[in-house]
């Protein structure tokens, strides 16, 4: 199996699959932007099936890690914040800046 992230889906991969073997190979965590561009999806399909993902992950000795969003104007971090999109305004200066969250899958060595 390929390991390179940048690798198109294979014709047999799901799109969570495919999104699995693109976080566990990424050298660094990737935005829903990114993950859309990589797998080749619509970025608005992304957060679903990360969604199913976060769940169903435990099954494989994996977990699903996000990078909470962080506004750009005065630094605020969602850590709080269960949704995995991002958000439209900071709840403390009301800016539209707003860092997108970054997900990574990380191996827990079970198997």
């Amino acid at each position: 199996m390929s390991t390179d992230p940048s690798a198109p889906r294979r014709a047999s991969e799901t799109v969570r699959e495919a999104l699995r073997r693109t976080l566990r190979a990424a050298p660094q965590p990737l935005t829903a932007l990114e993950l859309s561009g990589l797998v080749r999806i619509a970025h608005r399909q992304v957060d679903e099936h990360l969604e199913h993902l976060r769940r169903t992950q435990q099954h494989h000795g994996e977990q699903l890690v996000v990078e909470p969003p962080r506004c750009l104007a005065c630094g605020f971090e969602f850590h709080t914040r269960d949704r995995l999109s991002r958000p439209s305004r900071c709840p403390t200066c009301r800016s539209e800046r707003i860092e997108p969250p970054r997900f990574r899958i990380i191996d827990h060595g079970l198997t």
